[in-house]
């Protein structure tokens, strides 16, 4: 907490001096302002400025200045996210969003939804996603089930991929460094006036320190392969009518440890995602959306030496009809089905799961109504139709008002929400219950967010509280999974940015969060629930000196967690910083490099899963 408290009071320093010579010096320079399109809040594009939502969108440049490689690496620099992480890169990650579990954030790739119905709660692991062909990353915060469904009780992260533009662009990257480290990128992308294109391969090898913790006497270093695909095409059919699609694949092999111990044990996953979509505007006022989309994942574990221990095989199969209705500027009602069918098989020590199933039959509606420029309200309701537990019925409604000569919105929300169980929680024979409830939430927030200075200042503050009731648990005597929890989630979520230069940029957000089981029945009752760290934030400092160089500095804070129900051990606070630089040689050559954990610093993301020190990389890109 020192170390935090020192950088902040360094930044702190710097903003007071630099912060009155540029805003008065530097007029003309780019400007901050909330003028970006979002499409995950409402299911069609807005303007950021007038969504009652707290939003988030990292775009494509920023994750290239900062040198992020995977989406994981990402998410961890967002408001109000926090991810515990089974050793990094590739180990298995939980995203824990606003204090709520990893099962309440949905993880939607270009706006489908992605999943494993064969893990403990439905939830793929995005740790093998790499950053490649990827335009911006969306992160609403906030109940989401009235447009989503199930799981999007904390909130949805839309990972939108690449449109291709302009004349056909070849690009080759390689990369090498700590580790025995050795990546490789080849890309194309461009359009036309009927269609753009966009697709990649990347492949990444390294040995990394061991998983188990080297303090614990590992050391064995562990491997981690892992190969990346995407691919986009979309396409103008007439006037008024469009389609697309996109697919992405994953494939990798990693040395898995178990906690505390080295093991000969072995991890491959293969990851396949794909979407096609058809838009058509029917008349001025009248749009529909058709969208079909599959994920399959396929998890196997062998041990001594190719020993079979475990294979786990899952399929999401998602349809939805969307319609639009926009009546004139003060009126947008948008309406729809979604379909959803979840299958998979196991094999394991603990039992076989056979061809199970189950699917969702879903209605929504939203009506968003701006009575005059600058004020909207959004109400919208959803009914559920479970295979298993019969219906759940979900509300939303949400206000903003924004006044435009002062740069200040106030907005706020209040929703309902659900997870349904998975598929594993549902069949297993030795933990499942085919008699689950579906775990339900209310939850609200309040933020405003307010532009200073000319646009140069842009500062957020969002208050928000959750309640979730029939939690799935497991009972400790039979370990059979069980609906018995109570939690509650509240904090606030601060976020800063600064822009004086054209040149220079820094941003810096911080987040409390106080996540506590309110079970009374509970023995752990009143306790903050495992790996929620109270404090959490993070920074970033951006410098183009030159025209063709630019420099990031990048930290991340972790506050203490306990990583036990009654609290009695915990996690130590982190903070990590990371350095990225780029240069463009020629225009069709550039140099890169980057340090990750720059002052090598010793830490755990979770309880004795180690996690590499200090580490230089750096490559060449070359576009053609």
């Amino acid at each position: 907490m020192k170390k935090l408290l020192s950088c902040a009071a360094v930044l702190l320093v710097f903003m007071f001096f630099a912060l009155p010579v540029s805003i008065f010096a530097q007029e003309g320079e780019d400007a901050i302002t909330m003028e970006e399109m979002v499409v995950t809040a409402s299911r069609i594009e807005e303007l950021l400025k007038y969504s009652p939502d707290s939003v988030t969108v990292v775009t494509g440049e920023e994750i290239q200045k900062k040198g992020k490689q995977t989406v994981i690496d990402v998410l961890k620099d967002i408001p109000g996210v926090f991810i515990a992480q089974e050793g990094s890169p590739g180990g298995s990650s939980s995203i824990y969003l606003r204090g709520t579990g990893n099962a309440h954030t949905l993880i939607m790739i270009d706006g489908v939804r992605v999943g494993d119905p064969m893990s403990t709660d439905g939830k793929m692991s995005i740790t093998d996603l790499s950053t490649d062909n990827i335009e911006r990353i969306e992160i609403v915060r906030g109940a989401q089930s009235v447009l989503y469904g199930s799981d999007a009780i904390g909130g949805v992260i839309n990972i939108i991929t690449k449109k291709g533009k302009g004349k056909p662009k070849f690009y080759l990257s390689s990369e090498g460094g700590s580790f025995e480290t050795f990546r490789e990128k080849v890309g194309v992308s461009g359009s036309n006036d009927k269609v753009n294109y966009a697709a990649s391969v990347s492949r990444l090898d390294m040995k990394r320190v061991s998983r188990a913790d080297e303090d614990l006497g590992n050391t064995e270093r562990d491997y981690y392969h892992d190969t990346n695909i995407s691919v986009r095409l979309d396409g103008r059919i007439s006037e008024t009518a469009k389609a697309g699609f996109s697919a992405r694949h994953s494939e990798s092999s990693m040395d898995y440890d178990d906690t505390g111990t080295d093991a000969d044990k072995v991890q491959d996953t293969d990851i396949t995602s794909v979407s096609i979509n058809f838009d058509q505007d029917i008349f001025d006022w009248w749009q529909h959306i058709i969208k079909f989309g599959t994920t399959e994942t396929k998890r196997e574990y062998t041990k001594n030496n190719g020993v079979f221990n475990g294979t786990y095989n899952g399929t999401t199969k998602l349809a939805s009809w969307q319609h639009n209705f926009f009546i004139g500027e003060i009126d947008t009602i948008t309406a729809g089905f979604d379909y959803q069918e979840e299958n998979g098989d196991s094999q394991s020590p603990w039992g076989n799961i056979t061809n199970k199933s189950v699917n969702t039959k879903s209605f929504f509606v939203q009506n968003k109504l701006t009575p005059f420029k600058g004020l909207s309200f959004t109400l919208g309701a959803r009914h559920d139709d479970h295979q298993t537990f019969g219906g759940e019925d979900t509300y939303k409604g949400a206000l903003a008002y924004l006044y435009e000569k002062t740069g200040t919105k106030v907005r706020g929300s209040y929703g309902t929400g659900f997870h349904a169980p998975s598929l594993w929680q549902l069949y297993d024979p030795t933990y499942g219950d085919v008699n689950l409830k579906p775990e339900e939430s209310k939850g609200y927030d309040a933020g405003i967010d307010q532009e200073l200075f000319d646009k140069k200042v842009l500062l957020s503050v969002t208050y928000f509280h959750t309640k979730i009731d029939d939690l799935i648990g497991y009972d400790p005597v039979t370990y059979v999974c069980y609906n018995v929890g109570k939690v509650k989630t509240e904090g606030w979520e601060t976020g800063f940015t600064f822009k004086p230069l054209g040149w220079l940029s820094f941003n810096a957000h911080y987040t409390y969060t106080e996540a506590k089981n309110e079970d009374e029945k509970d023995a752990n009752n009143g306790k903050y629930l495992t790996y929620r760290p109270k404090h959490t934030g993070g920074a970033s400092l951006n410098i183009k000196p030159l025209e063709k160089l630019n420099l990031n500095l990048n930290a991340q804070y972790a506050g203490k967690r306990y990583r036990n129900a009654d609290n009695s051990e915990s996690m130590p606070a982190y903070t990590l910083f990371n350095l990225a630089a780029s240069y463009d040689m020629m225009k069709w050559l550039k140099i890169f490099g980057r340090v990750e954990n720059l002052t090598d610093q010793k830490y755990q993301s979770i309880y004795k899963y180690g996690e590499p020190g200090i580490g230089f990389y750096g490559g060449i890109k070359v576009t053609f």
